[in-house]
């Protein structure tokens, strides 16, 4: 594999041989890889060397003492200012009123290559475009102006020969070196902000939307030129040293932007932020640029008020409660208050987003009031224990500070202890842990052994939040004293620097035993060691100032090990594995052994700066990559993801990851939650990564992302190793010393968690489906299915309608017309038998339309419902009464189909109500047909030229059981499309048995009267029964097919709505709300069909509500594609089941998502491996454009895991399928 893929394939390396000139000089394009005309060359040179010209000549002015350097300087910096502002506002111009003409002014030969310009002339606006483009905001113009005069004023006085003469003795040689190479740095510097940034392998950013990235070369030679400043007016003595080697440096900044060592200016200050938060003030990298802005500010604040405070006490107190404050998470605080803002007045979807992000919910998931109440407390217990320590110090005994000195190193110890025997391996990874579960399954035997470890965790737990923090709070509050705390100065006797650098170390240490509470024992430990053994009376040996080296050197000790450890990972394994060797691959191993201690040095260099180490390609050639902020991209976490249908799985996941992780963490089995720690889960055929994003006072929020579940051949590479190296760590026989067979492998498994998320089967249903009493089984159990959704549905619309009722009656809410209703049925509840002055006074002053609207309705005049609906005697008599034809009217109820005209949400209330109290129009004459009536059976044509039959079952259902109004049907499902005769040949199949059993199951709990009462004569209601049967029958009719055609295919297209079109289907379709529970019914009998096949067969009614309710409570039946599905996963509905259809192979297949516990294999990954993958795949992507998706750098690579960190990378780079914000999750 390694042999036979290119690092770069010919087209990009023949870009790449363009670009890389343009890098080096800061911008001219002077390979264009096609024929240009020789001005577009001349003008280019020109731009880049008027600084020069314009430069030497005031540098020989200055030299001849014609002016002085001081006026040189003002000159020179005016001229470059009026140069960068003259073009371009003359190219703004140009392009501005040519735009309108030339809609495509950089290309106008269509047939020409992509990049390839058609110049017409020296000054046409193509010629502009191209060398001098305009900037986005006219702002920028002035901008970039004054910050080129700026830095070319100061670089000609950095570069006078009499500035190099002074500063090295007048050596001639390195004077002229120095000012030629000096004023090419110069030059490459300033062109792109007379011009355009030139491609940087430094591009933190995918896109630059403000026009920053000019500015980064420049301000690297503003630096240089601020401490030339300091050397000239502050102390020549005291900068001499450093501004020599500055000027040294100055010549070489070239070569450092071309290989990317010098980060983009917007990257330089967050980087330089986090550094100052963490190592000066003791706080964390934060998950957000805001977080950490604000963060630094307010520990501004502190370091101000701590260093002018004229007493240690002050300075102790406000250092010691801020530095607890600033630990919580204020961040997820402000991140609260905002949301409850802008969620007070709306409702929107993003308060799922925000219950997900949260994950569980409990103690400290928020902010409460026990949250607060608990804080409240731990201040008071800080600034107690602070204040009363250092006010006595002076009095306490000299060697109580030594005693929690080696308390605190005790601590240290059983921290490590404890948390070290609850992971899967020991000893740095070398050795399995014995005390861990054996097996790594659901069961006794494992939740047994970890309910022993418990008690260690819990231990942990009140080390480290409790009892390790106050110990160091004591101990530090007793060494940062003074002869009298509480009236002189911490700094009393020192000087201003060591001032500076002290109170940086208190800010520091009373802040970090909070924030990093594992890695401040570490280095208090280490501190205390050193002041009990050594006497020197260095101020480097004061408590603050030690504590603070020693916390830098730590964390740089830490990187320096992890990329050692990354470089010779790289190195043996690209000999070892086979598929990873080059024809190279020898000659770059001879280099890297040779040049050893160059790489040494690199690996240093880059641990000092905490830059991470780029490996070329991923191959074992190692250079430095630019600094940037721990959280690596650029982009808000969790802004983007590639989202497929399978995010949702990861969306159902990372609220039940988030809960489990918090004991994991707490508990100290994930090792120390250190900011930067990658972490990968692995269950089935899913991927979750976890980044670490920020640490604090009993929380640390972090980054979840879902990797895709379609795994490429590199994929399943990588998570066949995974798999490898999760089963030797459970082997069946331990043997006598058990160790890791994978060493050099950059994941370590910590921790097996069970989890409660979806084990998922897919099936193929072949000698299943395809039997011949397949189909009969599957219609008995839809009918069976169908009368049990119905009544259930209907059951429960009516229980909600009740409540409402109540609750408006209640409340006093309801409208004028809800009063009237109300008032008009309780009249009727009262004098029910006369029903014509009823129906009269209900229908007094309403509208003439109205009026004939509810005339021509289902219950205007119609015979009672006592007789059968579809009887043939009543047809008859209907037909000889009704010799003559009646006219038609506009007014008359249409069959379906047809315009209707519309109907108020009123009349509809109305007329349901009127219907379920047994109450009617005045009787009329039943042998005589009145004005805006129909025939039941009268035929209508549609005006799609459709002709249905119309089937009405509305009327005024006299129920025999006054209860049964409970479960009537509504007015919208009484109207059927069909005659008597195509639906009476079917109610012999009608289950009135079940149907009476179903209706002992429904909830009664709103009838008066004993339940049982009312089930029994309900259940002997025929009316009720009548009406059920016709409807279910009639649906069912849409399904009825010739059995000996009604194989899989049938019963696959049924399953996803594809059924033979009827009438009925066609007034099916218009009612969405019946629509759905036919289809949800059919899916319950498909599914009942599956199980009983497997299974055995239901033969009682009790068998059959078993299937039914479990199938209400617990599963989602349906198909994938849809949004039900999806919303079934994120609520975690306990089974889903799906069917689908394999064309290519003919078969026909189930899936199932099973929500049960799974065993979840939890591995820690070099970080630094993951930063210096992640580095190397922005500078390909972002610099070289190698997005050739079979390249070298993205093949598999079992060890470093190369595919699966690329794609954990954010987009644009990378292609999770699902990204979190940044969750918080308490280790308290």
């Amino acid at each position: 594999m390694g042999t036979g893929i290119p690092l770069l394939n010919e087209y990009k390396q023949e870009f790449f041989a363009k670009r890389f000139p343009q890098t080096i000089l800061g911008g001219p394009k002077l390979r264009l890889g096609y024929d240009a005309p020789i001005y577009v060359y001349i003008n280019q040179v020109l731009l880049f060397l008027i600084p020069f010209i314009l430069g030497g000549t005031v540098t020989l002015l200055v030299e001849l003492d014609t002016i002085t350097d001081v006026t040189g300087v003002i000159l020179y910096g005016c001229l470059m200012l009026v140069v960068v502002m003259v073009t371009h506002i003359i190219t703004t111009i140009v392009q501005v009123k040519c735009s309108s003409d030339l809609p495509y002014p950089t290309k106008k030969n269509l047939l020409a290559e992509e990049d390839e310009i058609d110049f017409m002339s020296c000054c046409g606006v193509e010629t502009f475009e191209f060398i001098v483009p305009r900037k986005k905001f006219i702002a920028n113009i002035a901008i970039h102006a004054v910050i080129s005069g700026c830095m070319c004023g100061l670089a000609l006085w950095y570069l006078l020969p009499a500035t190099l003469n002074g500063l090295f003795s007048n050596n001639t040689g390195a004077t002229v070196i120095l000012f030629i190479f000096g004023w090419f740095t110069v030059l490459v510097a300033q062109y792109p902000l007379t011009v355009a940034a030139p491609p940087e392998p430094a591009t933190y950013r995918t896109m630059d939307t403000w026009e920053i990235s000019p500015l980064t070369r420049p301000f690297y030679i503003l630096v240089f030129s601020a401490f030339d400043l300091l050397y000239r007016y502050e102390s020549q003595t005291t900068f001499l040293t450093t501004n020599q080697a500055l000027h040294i440096l100055f010549v070489f900044l070239p070569v450092l932007w071309t290989c990317g060592f010098l980060p983009p200016v917007d990257c330089f200050f967050l980087w330089l932020g986090e550094q100052v938060h963490v190592h000066l003030f003791g706080g964390s990298p934060m998950a957000s640029e805001i977080r950490l802005v604000v963060l630094v500010v307010l520990s501004v604040g502190v370091y101000l008020g701590a260093f002018f405070f004229s007493s240690c006490l002050e300075t102790v107190l406000l250092a010691s409660l801020c530095g607890y404050l600033l630990s919580t998470d204020l961040g997820g605080l402000g991140n609260q208050i905002i949301q409850t803002i802008r969620n007070r007045n709306k409702v929107s979807d993003d308060q799922g987003v925000i219950a997900m992000d949260t994950g569980v919910k409990g103690f400290l998931w928020g902010w409460g009031v026990f949250e607060f109440l608990y804080h409240a407390l731990m201040l008071a217990l800080v600034g107690v224990t602070a204040g009363l320590l250092n006010s006595n110090s002076h009095t306490i005994n000299g060697d109580v500070w030594r005693i929690l000195g080696y308390v605190t190193i005790g601590l240290c110890v059983l921290e490590k202890i404890l948390r070290d025997v609850q992971s899967v391996y020991i000893f740095f990874g070398l050795l399995r842990n014995r005390l861990f579960p054996r097996a790594a399954r659901v069961g006794r035997p494992f939740h047994d052994r970890r309910r022993k470890m418990k008690v260690l965790g819990i231990t942990r737990r009140i080390v480290l939040n409790w009892v390790a923090p106050l110990t160091m709070l004591a101990y530090a509050s007793l060494l940062v004293t003074s002869s009298d705390p509480s009236s002189v100065s911490a700094t009393k006797n020192l000087s201003t620097i060591t001032s500076v650098w002290y109170i940086f170390g208190v800010v520091r240490i009373f802040r970090a035993i909070w924030q990093n509470t594992a890695n401040s024992l570490l280095e208090i430990s280490i501190t205390h060691i050193i002041l009990v053994t050594v006497t020197s009376t260095s101020d480097l040996i004061l408590f603050p100032i030690l504590s603070l080296l020693i916390g830098l050197c730590r964390d740089r000790a830490t990187q320096f090990l992890n990329k050692l450890y990354f470089c010779m990972t790289i190195l043996i394994t690209s000999w070892t594995d086979k598929k990873q060797r080059r024809g190279s691959t020898v000659a770059l191993i001879g280099v890297s052994v040779f040049l050893f201690p160059l790489v040494l040095s690199m690996i240093t260099l880059a641990s000092a700066l905490s830059a991470p180490l780029l490996p070329l390609f991923t191959l074992p050639l190692f250079v430095m990559g630019f600094p940037r902020p721990n959280k690596f991209w650029p982009e808000e976490v969790g802004a983007s993801a590639n989202v497929n249908p399978d995010t949702m799985f990861y969306k159902q996941l990372t609220p039940v990851l988030s809960g489990a992780l918090r004991t994991a963490f707490a508990d100290g089995r994930l090792g120390e939650a250190c900011v930067g720690n990658h972490y990968l889960v692995r269950y089935q055929d899913r991927l979750v990564w976890i980044m670490i994003l920020e640490r604090g006072a009993g929380y640390c929020t972090v980054s979840i992302k879902g990797l895709e579940l379609q795994e490429t051949s590199c994929h399943t590479a990588e998570a066949a190793r995974l798999d490898d190296i999760f089963e030797e760590a459970f082997p069946e026989d331990f043997g006598y010393f058990p160790v890791n067979h994978y060493p050099l492998h950059t994941l370590t498994l910590v921790d097996v968690e069970p989890i409660k998320t979806y084990s998922d089967a897919r099936n193929v249903l072949t000698g299943i489906i395809d039997q011949p009493g397949s189909f009969d089984i599957t219609m008995s159990s839809f009918i069976k299915s169908l009368v049990w959704v119905l009544l259930h549905h209907v059951n429960k619309l009516k229980i909600k309608e009740r409540e409402k009722n109540k609750d408006n009656v209640r409340k006093g809410t309801g409208s004028e017309n809800n009063n009237n209703v109300s008032g008009r049925i309780s009249k009727a509840s009262i004098h029910h038998k006369d029903r014509a002055v009823i129906a009269m006074e209900t229908y007094a002053g309403r509208p003439s339309s109205s009026q004939q609207n509810k005339m021509n309705t289902s219950w205007g005049s119609l015979g009672s419902f006592t007789d059968s609906i579809f009887s043939e005697d009543e047809f008859t008599d209907r037909k000889k009464t009704n010799t003559k034809k009646q006219e038609p009217k506009k007014s008359i109820s249409p069959a379906f189909g047809a315009p209707a005209k519309p109907v108020s949400k009123f009349d509809d209330d109305i007329e349901d109500l009127m219907n379920d109290f047994e109450l009617g129009l005045p009787a009329l004459d039943k042998n005589k047909k009145t004005l805006g009536t129909i025939s039941k059976f009268e035929s209508k044509k549609t005006s799609n030229g459709i002709f249905k039959p119309v089937t009405n079952l509305a009327g005024s259902p006299d129920f025999k059981c006054s209860h049964s109004v409970h479960v009537s049907l509504p007015q919208k499902w009484r109207e059927l499309p069909l005659e008597s005769s195509q639906v009476s040949r079917y109610l012999s199949k009608f289950p009135k048995d079940w149907f009476k059993y179903v209706l002992g199951t429904l909830d009664w709990s709103g009838v008066e009267g004993p339940v049982d009462q009312v089930k029994d004569q309900i259940a002997r209601d025929d009316v009720l029964i009548n009406c059920y049967s016709q409807l279910v029958m009639a649906c069912y009719s849409i399904f009825d097919t010739n059995s000996s055609v009604g194989g899989a295919s049938t019963l696959y297209k049924f399953y996803v709505g594809d059924l033979p079109w009827n009438a009925m289907l066609d007034w099916l379709s218009e009612d969405k709300e019946l629509y759905k529970l036919v289809l949800k019914a059919y899916r319950y009998g498909f599914k009942m069909m599956l199980d009983q096949t497997l299974m055995g067969e239901a033969t009682t009614p009790g068998e059959f509500e078993e299937y039914l309710m479990e199938f209400d409570k617990d599963w989602y039946i349906g198909l994938e594609k849809e949004e039900e599905w999806k919303s079934s996963v994120l609520n975690s509905v306990p089974n889903l089941f799906s069917l689908g259809h394999n064309k290519a192979q003919g078969t026909y297949s189930s899936r199932l998502l099973t929500l049960q516990e799974e065993m979840v294999y939890i591995g820690r990954l070099n970080s630094e491996a993951v930063k210096g993958q992640w580095a190397n795949l922005s500078l390909e992507l972002l610099y070289f454009t190698n997005d050739d998706e079979e390249r070298y750098s993205i093949q598999a690579h079992p060890t470093i895991l190369r595919n699966l960190t690329v794609q954990a990378a954010d987009p644009p780079l990378g292609y999770p399928i699902f990204s979190s914000k940044p969750i918080t999750i308490p280790t308290v």
